[in-house]
């Protein structure tokens, strides 16, 4: 459940923003999936995120003390708000193993080793969004968005760089997701530049699978 922590500040704001993507979805609509969520904790979910995004985005420019410990501090609280959350919505008889990890976050306790997938993933990108790119992605040749057998998710590499990359290495930005499609949020300043980005999938237990090939779309 704590693989989130672990991630650096760029992984955790795309992480944390697909989890309330994930977690709207499914307590939306006039049939939501999770009923036994209420919309007042959604909420409040949805808010601790906006808090740390904006705490986060004052970083990423020349930024004083001050603002590196409200970053910190918002990073903290958001842990605590994620942590509450999953203990008291996701964790969870009504969430399914399979619900559990497409809201981004590891099954218990894995019992069996799971075999590396020898597949990789295709995608493409939607740029119908202003300021973002959403990576749509399903197992190489398949028609349907359901990923392949034991894997967990897909690690995903981008970088906005001028020319194509010579490969993976250079695409210096990462994120995790598991459920397709992964956003990604821009600002303003980086519209019209090329972003470029790849994708593989990872098992249950971790294991890495081969690399895409290396896509790329410019920012809307």
């Amino acid at each position: 459940m704590n693989r989130y922590r672990r991630l650096s500040d760029g992984e955790f704001d795309v992480w944390f923003n697909n989890l309330v993507q994930f977690v709207v979805k499914m307590t939306g609509g006039s049939d939501p999936v999770w009923t036994h969520i209420q919309a007042a904790e959604v909420t409040a979910l949805s808010a601790a995120f906006t808090a740390w995004h904006a705490a986060y985005q004052a970083v990423l420019t020349p930024h004083t003390p001050g603002q590196t410990a409200a970053k910190n501090e918002a990073r903290t609280a958001a842990n605590k708000e994620i942590s509450s959350f999953y203990r008291r919505f996701i964790e969870h008889p009504a969430v399914t193993l399979e619900q559990l990890m497409d809201a981004g976050f590891q099954p218990p306790n894995p019992h069996t080793p799971d075999a590396a997938p020898a597949t990789y993933p295709e995608a493409e990108a939607d740029s119908s969004v202003i300021r973002q790119i959403a990576i749509r992605y399903r197992d190489k040749g398949a028609v349907s968005r359901a990923k392949p057998p034991k894997v967990h998710g897909a690690e995903i590499r981008w970088a906005i760089l001028d020319r194509k990359p010579a490969d993976e290495n250079e695409l210096t930005a990462g994120g995790f997701d598991t459920a397709s499609p992964f956003t990604l949020s821009f600002t303003e300043s980086r519209r019209g530049k090329r972003v470029y980005f790849a994708l593989r999938w990872e098992s249950r237990t971790n294991l890495k699978c081969p690399w895409s090939e290396i896509y790329s779309a410019v920012i809307p």
